[in-house]
């Protein structure tokens, strides 16, 4: 009898990705002014765990950034989508968490994830090229991978000092990281995935916040992920963000809650 392997999808991991990021926005936004309103220690500590379990979110959006740029056969129109919801979120973000349409000191992750993407795009072009130029030059070709992983790093570094979005150079660099160990060709798709993912919440963990960690538990479903997409609703995970955004800004308008943050 063959034993049916046992599979998750990448629509079953999009949604805890949405799930745990609209607990972290929640606590973010409602329970945080409740906690500077009353400051009592079951709100502070309710606060902390909805913050907690918010830290999966980001790290798999990175993942599915890499995963999206992998399998896309456009990349151009890949990147203009996400560019165009960065956009379309802007709005949301700000009236969620400043109370404002327009915030320029605290931008959205979307803004971050689109950097992301076109971070490894270059890389990846970059490293394409070296590989063709100096293919029986082993010691070169990886000076040159070097030199261009540098230069990507700091210029996004330097786009990210004036774009202010959410996790920053920090969040850029999650996602290099990822597409690094998914492009080593000595490692199994599968192996790089999960290393590249637990690379990538270590660095988050030291870089952000030592509650990225929490995000170290993503790998549990990844470890069932193997490539398999499940439903297809891709713009529905694209609208979920700005739209749950646009919803906290309304209630919190209406409730009186504002994070401030």
């Amino acid at each position: 009898m063959i034993k049916k392997r046992y599979d998750v999808t990448g629509f079953a991991l999009k949604l805890i990705a949405i799930v745990t990021m609209a607990i972290d926005h929640i606590g973010a936004v409602f329970l945080w002014d409740l906690v500077n309103k009353y400051g009592t220690d079951t709100l502070a500590d309710t606060y902390e765990v909805f913050r907690d379990i918010g830290r999966l979110a980001f790290p798999l959006f990175c993942f599915f950034i890499v995963e999206g740029f992998h399998y896309t056969g456009n990349r151009k129109k890949y990147a203009l989508r996400l560019a165009v919801f960065a956009v379309i979120a802007e709005v949301p973000f700000d009236l969620a968490f400043d109370n404002t349409f327009f915030a320029p000191r605290d931008n959205s992750v979307m803004i971050t994830l689109f950097l992301g993407l076109v971070s490894i795009w270059v890389l990846d072009t970059l490293f394409d090229r070296s590989a063709e130029k100096f293919a029986l030059s082993a010691g070169v070709k990886e000076a040159c991978d070097i030199f261009s992983l540098v230069a990507v790093v700091i210029a996004a570094g330097l786009i990210e000092k004036i774009a202010k979005s959410d996790y920053g150079t920090s969040g850029v660099v999650t996602i290099i990281i990822i597409y690094l160990f998914r492009r080593n060709f000595y490692l199994r798709p599968e192996t790089g995935k999960l290393l590249g993912f637990a690379a990538a919440v270590t660095w988050l963990g030291f870089t952000c916040d030592l509650s990225e960690f929490f995000a170290l538990f993503d790998l549990i479903p990844l470890c069932f992920y193997h490539g398999r997409q499940g439903r297809k609703m891709k713009y529905f995970f694209y609208v979920f963000y700005p739209a749950h955004l646009l919803v906290i800004a309304v209630i919190a308008r209406v409730t009186g809650l504002y994070a401030y943050m």
